[in-house]
């Protein structure tokens, strides 16, 4: 796969520099929005996965959530989620409560595979279908959009 603006060959593996929006993206000359990285409830990804499982079409995700830093904290990182493909369900950490690490792990559930093109492909769609459903304002009810002109307004 190549960035389709520079034509930079794109290294799947190393998925943490690469934009998965609509098309899959160097981290040159894409970024990703920052309502898809902003931490946020367990509840509102619950809701997020749901929403996504029914205007895509396919059976919701059992999401669990697990707090303990024994299980998520690494030797020099952190562990954000974790798919299991044979039960169908993806546990995530508190640094993986954001809507592209949800994105990212339905991907996995949903083609079964690790770090693929088509897994690539699946990311990017499931990210630009909550950046379009965030653009109009059309997340789970009781989820306002983080960044509105109207959330803003709300703060003292």
């Amino acid at each position: 796969m190549r960035c389709p603006e520079c034509g930079k060959l794109l290294d799947l593996e190393r998925h943490g520099y690469l934009v998965f929006d609509g098309l899959v993206w160097c981290d040159g000359c894409r970024a990703y929005d920052r309502e898809l990285l902003w931490p946020r409830d367990f509840q509102e990804i619950e809701a997020w996965g749901r929403l996504i499982a029914e205007n895509l079409g396919f059976e919701p995700t059992p999401l669990i959530y697990l707090d303990d830093p024994e299980i998520y904290r690494l030797e020099h990182t952190v562990l954000t989620a974790e798919a299991d493909h044979g039960r169908r369900q993806i546990c995530l950490y508190p640094p993986g409560l954001r809507l592209a690490t949800l994105c990212h792990e339905l991907a996995h559930i949903l083609t079964g595979q690790d770090h693929t093109p088509e897994w690539a492909v699946t990311f990017a769609r499931l990210t630009a279908w909550v950046n379009e459903a965030l653009a109009h304002n059309q997340g789970p009810q009781g989820f306002p959009k983080m960044f509105s002109l109207s959330s803003l307004a709300q703060w003292p």
